[in-house]
């Protein structure tokens, strides 16, 4: 039964593989490893382009690397380069795909095979990855390895957390619960060590950003706050259910207290509150598990998987993708409880939906009938997806405080 599930896995990301993809995101991929291998970072960053250049170095560097390897092999433009970029987010899903589902394999829940399906399958992450050929992959699997190994290697933890940064922006509401687990459990030596590591870390990738590039690296950061307006970039959110398509025309940051921009980062914090709450809790868990620091890795990773979420559905500015890591995290919390698992698999659809109805109506290329439809984003049956998101927030929201209140 699992080997049909590889299987299909494979071919099911060949088949995507193989798609047109989205061109701006892989055609920017492509010019950030060009301009890197004629010139080194300083061409990328402080030189003139037609083309945006809003990421930290990593995927920069990651794509020259790539590119440098498919010119080696014989490929350098046209249809084949573009499946060759996608070919390296769906080579780092597959790593993605297998340590969750090896994990999941030693696991002792009864409803494994079921799980392991979901996860070998994965139509969303697998979607995004290999017919999109979007990197958020990267970043994610950097934070996966960072709070798996944390246990063992705090140092290095803290080195994959500082690399997952180094990716995206996207990644410091990892980096954030990170420390806030090293601080509830209280070996304040290890949070304050780790805490300074990261900050030598930071500041050395800043110094030396600046002498090979001759740029600040610290306001790529600030600048991907902002750098768009809309009030939701085709995600699926609480945004998208009052406006639904419309929100593209709709600017965040009225000048007035509570704009869009402000409430939503208001209720971010709010909803996060359970969540931190329950977080705190996890190192007081001893509830008949042999090996308690097995049992807090899911229980960490929850809390991790909701707060990127409710990052995807209170802020504005948020793009479709940004539901990567609640998905893709969410795979080994589902061990935990059916009504996780249950969860774990309505965020797959709702997440494949929204990035499938945005890619095919930027780029259609799934047969005539589909394109048929025309727009997909402007039917208000979207909003019944955004409505869906809502009620998971809501409901894990209520999990955390009933979970927190059984340990007071």
């Amino acid at each position: 039964m699992i080997f049909l599930l590889a299987i299909f896995a494979i071919f099911l990301r060949f088949y995507f593989l193989f798609k047109k993809g989205f061109d701006f995101d892989i055609d920017l991929y492509i010019k950030w490893g060009d301009a890197i291998l004629r010139g080194g970072l300083f061409d990328l960053y402080s030189k003139p382009h037609n083309f945006v250049v809003n990421y930290p170095p990593l995927i920069p560097l990651l794509s020259s690397a790539w590119l440098a390897l498919a010119k080696s092999i014989g490929i350098s433009s046209g249809v084949s380069l573009k499946i060759f970029f996608k070919l390296l987010p769906t080579l780092i899903e597959a790593v993605l795909t297998i340590i969750c589902a090896t994990y999941i394999w030693r696991s002792q829940i009864k409803y494994k095979t079921a799980l392991l399906s979901v996860i070998l399958i994965q139509p969303a992450l697998a979607f995004v990855s290999a017919a999109w050929g979007q990197t958020d992959v990267i970043f994610t699997l950097l934070i996966l390895l960072g709070f798996m190994v944390q246990e063992k290697n705090s140092t290095f933890a803290t080195f994959l957390l500082f690399l997952s940064l180094m990716a995206k922006p996207q990644a410091l509401p990892a980096v954030v619960i990170y420390f806030l687990y090293l601080l509830f459990k209280k070996n304040w030596k290890n949070a304050f060590v780790q805490l300074a590591f990261f900050i030598s870390l930071s500041w050395l990738a800043a110094e030396l950003f600046r002498y090979f590039s001759g740029a600040n690296l610290i306001s790529i950061y600030i600048n991907s706050s902002g750098y768009f307006k809309n009030i939701s970039l085709n995600a699926f959110n609480i945004w998208w259910l009052i406006h639904g398509a419309n929100s593209w025309n709709i600017q965040d940051n009225a000048a007035i207290l509570l704009n869009p921009k402000n409430t939503g980062f208001i209720l971010l914090i709010l909803f996060e509150i359970p969540a931190l709450i329950y977080l705190y809790h996890v190192r007081d868990d001893h509830s008949n598990v042999v090996n308690k620091k097995a049992r807090d890795l899911p229980k960490v990773l929850l809390v991790l998987a909701y707060s990127y979420l409710i990052f995807f559905i209170f802020p504005t500015e948020i793009h479709e993708r940004y539901l990567y890591p609640a998905v893709a995290l969410l795979a080994i919390p589902a061990i935990l409880d059916k009504r996780v698992f249950l969860i774990y698999i309505i965020l797959t659809v709702t997440f494949f939906v929204n990035a499938f109805t945005v890619l095919q109506s930027v780029y259609p290329q799934f047969g005539s009938y589909i394109a048929g439809f025309g727009n997909l984003l402007i039917g208000d049956w979207t909003r019944l997806i955004a409505l869906l998101n809502l009620i998971v927030v809501i409901y894990f929201a209520t999990y955390f405080f009933n979970e927190s209140a059984k340990k007071v």
